[in-house]
């Protein structure tokens, strides 16, 4: 208990520092630790890459060491249980990050055993929230056909119930919506209602798709959903919503607010701390301001692994004032969104 306090605490010093000024390192990182993946989802096209030359285990493990004051970690990729060494890197993360209040990492839930196992293993860590978000595109018919891989549905499913039956591990299932899905939003939550007992409409999170050509690869195809389909799937979503006082339900009524918003303007609804407090790491140890806007900031192969000297460059600062403006692709999506809406309470 003291360990989760003192480790909030400490989240909380730097979300409010964030509210007044840029913070002189990241709290959260976006970090994809691989492209490869082994679905073919039409939203994206990671899995194309085939690439190769991404850090290595050493190269990875040293980046852990040498940058210990991260508070709040999304791990994602491609499919990160690609990696051979992804249960080494995670025991590098939790052993060394003192500070490491919230672990979030993506799946696509094919490989049920690899992710379950390392869940298990995460959930004796210290790390007081781990939460594994399991991508669902439609019931099974419609996601297989979207994520380009027969018998998707039913490994997803089985990986998503075997994590609620481990302890200490925040397992949801997330719904990115576009022109493949969109308005199909009620169907699917029913669909996976009926494989899993007693699921809430609080473990379905719904997102919207974006585009980007460093990260995605997709910046010239045509995903976006219909806006008025989307906007009627989001008006289902919120009505189903339980009411939530928590911390946690309010930052998502927060986010679901702001996306309605953007859905409607296809503006940023609040300034992005996007290089305020937060970066994107790529598998090749590039840094971005985000997922979606393609500027690179920098090499951490440049640096020896140190993330403080891209951090700190005024080409860095140059751009992180220009996001803050608004003068940038403009998104809403859950990997910036959160701590944006927590880093923008006085304004």
């Amino acid at each position: 208990m003291f360990n989760t306090l003192q480790r909030g605490a400490l989240l909380a010093r730097r979300l409010l520092r964030a509210n007044v000024g840029r913070l002189p390192y990241p709290l959260k990182l976006n970090w994809s630790l691989t492209y490869w993946c082994q679905y073919q989802c039409k939203t994206c096209n990671i899995w194309r890459r085939r690439p190769t030359d991404e850090l290595t285990t050493d190269e990875i493990l040293t980046f852990i060491r040498a940058n210990p004051a991260v508070s709040w970690l999304d791990v994602t990729g491609g499919e990160i249980f690609l990696r051979r060494d992804i249960t080494e890197i995670f025991d590098a993360i939790v052993g060394t990050w003192a500070d490491l209040f919230i672990l979030h990492f993506p799946t696509n839930g094919f490989q049920t055993r690899q992710i379950v196992d390392a869940a298990e293993r995460l959930a004796r860590s210290r790390v007081p929230h781990v939460i594994v978000t399991v991508s669902v595109d439609g019931n099974e018919a419609l996601n297989d056909e979207v994520r380009g891989i027969k018998g998707g549905f039913r490994r997803q499913v089985e990986t998503f119930n075997a994590l609620r039956a481990i302890d200490r591990i925040r397992p949801v299932i997330g719904m990115t919506l576009s022109r493949f899905n969109a308005g199909r939003a009620e169907e699917t939550f029913d669909a996976l209602r009926a494989e899993c007992p007693g699921l809430e409409v609080g473990d379905f999170h719904v997102n919207f798709a974006q585009v980007s050509e460093h990260y995605y690869g997709n910046a010239s195809d045509s995903i976006a959903a219909p806006r008025d389909v989307a906007i009627r799937d989001l008006q289902w979503y919120r009505s189903r919503r339980a009411r939530d006082f928590s911390t946690a339900g309010w930052v998502e009524g927060r986010f679901l607010d702001g996306l309605g918003r953007y859905l409607e303007s296809g503006r940023t609804p609040m300034r992005c701390h996007s290089l305020r407090s937060s970066c994107f790491i790529d598998p090749w140890g590039v840094v971005f301001p985000c997922i979606s806007y393609s500027r690179p900031m920098g090499r951490l192969r440049d640096t020896g692994m140190q993330l403080a000297p891209i951090w700190r460059a005024e080409v860095t600062t140059a751009t992180q004032r220009e996001i803050w403006n608004g003068d940038c692709p403009n998104c809403w999506t859950a990997c910036e969104a959160y701590h944006s809406i927590l880093g923008n309470l006085v304004s």
